[in-house]
């Protein structure tokens, strides 16, 4: 138990959040970390549907990146150099309107491009492998894998280099 500054007795934190999190269109997705488990929470308006994956039990988190963000990039320069160009050529109260979306465009560029890459991130276990939405960028999923890898190696053991050599065949 934790104790305030009044001296009551508070809980201590069960789950701790991890970076992340996804709209998707059924809900929000999240990431949390237990004791002994990672918990992954999609929240949708009235209820929630939990996914348990114990520390014990992941063999990979496998991080791949995607051409989405890329695409993203491509879309939103496409249309707001359409803009752009319509902008020049316009007069009067046109000029303003095509440069307002002109400038709406190139803003969502620059967050695409400030965000970094774009990736999909799922969880390996003995039984399956289930895919993380929470984990949508390649920057978020590599803080995520940095803070589970000692909880996972807690529950299994380090890894050790020389595990990692196999056997050569006929030895």
């Amino acid at each position: 138990m934790i104790k305030d500054n009044e001296n009551r007795k508070m809980p201590e934190e069960k789950y701790k959040r991890l970076p992340g999190r996804e709209r998707g269109f059924v809900g929000y997705y999240t990431l949390w970390t237990g004791k002994d488990h990672l918990l992954s929470i999609c929240s949708m308006s009235f209820s929630e549907d939990y996914k348990r994956f114990y520390y014990a039990d992941i063999q990979a988190i496998i991080t791949r990146k995607t051409m989405r963000g890329k695409i993203y990039s491509i879309i939103f320069a496409l249309i707001g150099g359409g803009f752009a160009s319509a902008f020049a050529f316009a007069e009067g109260a046109w000029s303003v309107v095509y440069g307002i979306h002109a400038g709406l465009f190139f803003s969502f560029l620059l967050i695409n491009l400030l965000r970094g890459p774009t990736c999909v991130c799922s969880v390996q276990t003995a039984v399956q492998e289930e895919r993380l939405p929470s984990l949508k960028r390649l920057r978020t999923a590599r803080k995520a894998a940095k803070l589970l890898k000692p909880l996972i190696e807690q529950a299994q053991g380090a890894l050790v280099a020389d595990s990692l050599r196999t056997k050569k065949p006929g030895l």
